[in-house]
């Protein structure tokens, strides 16, 4: 199962009750909770977020993260700090927390974080790694230190795709493990790997409440991901089409073809493929998805 999560990334408490409820009415499978968002940063406003959310979709699973700020995070927290709200949330009942694999590799931190885990049996470790500029150097490498470095924990690996044919990487990865884990590409050219992240199988992919509270280049709105993008209805199974083009975004074509699939009742997902540049980046685009006859695609 992918789970369709959603960020809670609120300044206090009652913007996070504001987002937790608009988070629900939308649908969301998942929420993870940007404690990195919060203002006042402290065991208090952590656990007072945390039960929130626990009341309010008390069988919907939670992520804590406390973002370093140079991965992403909101705030520029100490590292200290950050590590103590991860295992604080761990004893108010969070279901996962997600530390940057950076931050876990000091022992002293290795230590607390494997005592509090095995102090609740039920909560699971994600290790994340994020660029923001451009691919990994080598994301199998990456993804294997991680998962040696903690074979428990569930690999998060998260990078910014400059031109849809960095997407391929990420592809290669989760279509070659198996498993729990977690794969997505950033930015516009990567919106494929998160529209297809249930035909592929990570564990989560995300959508924001709305455009003004994504947490990450290239969300998109979670009433997008279900009523244009078919999420739900996406599976290992299902058969790729698109329209390629730059620009692309105001294509009305997955909208009605879409729209089309689901009518008919096929198993099928059309998407805006942005292919930036000239006919060698046509090329290689064509080649990457013609290599990969397990991908899907059946027409564009």
């Amino acid at each position: 199962m992918t789970y369709m999560a959603v960020p809670i990334a609120a300044k206090d408490l009652q913007e996070a009750k504001n987002q937790i409820g608009a988070a629900l009415a939308a649908g969301a499978e998942l929420l993870e909770l940007r404690t990195d968002y919060l203002h006042s940063l402290s065991t208090e406003s952590v656990g007072a977020v945390t039960s929130e959310a626990r009341r309010a979709a008390p069988n919907l699973p939670i992520i804590v993260t406390c973002r370093d700020s140079r991965q992403g995070g909101a705030n520029n927290h100490p590292p200290e700090l950050r590590i103590k709200i991860l295992l604080d949330a761990l004893a108010a009942g969070a279901n996962y927390i997600d530390c940057e694999y950076d931050s876990f590799l000091p022992t002293g931190n290795q230590e607390k974080i494997r005592l509090a885990l095995a102090r609740s049996a039920k909560a699971r470790l994600i290790l994340s790694a994020h660029n923001f500029d451009a691919p990994f150097d080598n994301i199998g490498r990456l993804y294997r230190d991680i998962s040696s470095a903690c074979p428990g924990a569930i690999p998060k690996l998260v990078y910014t795709a400059n031109h849809i044919n960095d997407c391929f990487d990420a592809i290669d990865l989760l279509h070659k493990t198996g498993g729990e884990r977690i794969v997505l590409c950033m930015g516009e050219a990567g919106l494929i790997v998160r529209l297809i992240a249930a035909k592929l199988g990570s564990l989560v992919t995300f959508a924001s409440i709305d455009d003004d509270k994504a947490t990450a280049p290239g969300q998109v709105t979670l009433s997008q991901f279900t009523q244009l993008y078919r999420a739900g209805q996406i599976g290992p199974k299902t058969q790729l089409f698109g329209v390629i083009a730059n620009p692309v975004a105001h294509s009305l074509s997955p909208a009605i073809h879409n729209a089309c699939f689901a009518e008919a009742g096929l198993d099928c997902l059309y998407l805006p493929l942005l292919v930036r540049g000239a006919h060698p980046e046509f090329e290689t685009f064509m080649r990457n998805v013609i290599s990969r006859k397990w991908l899907g695609f059946r027409g564009f």
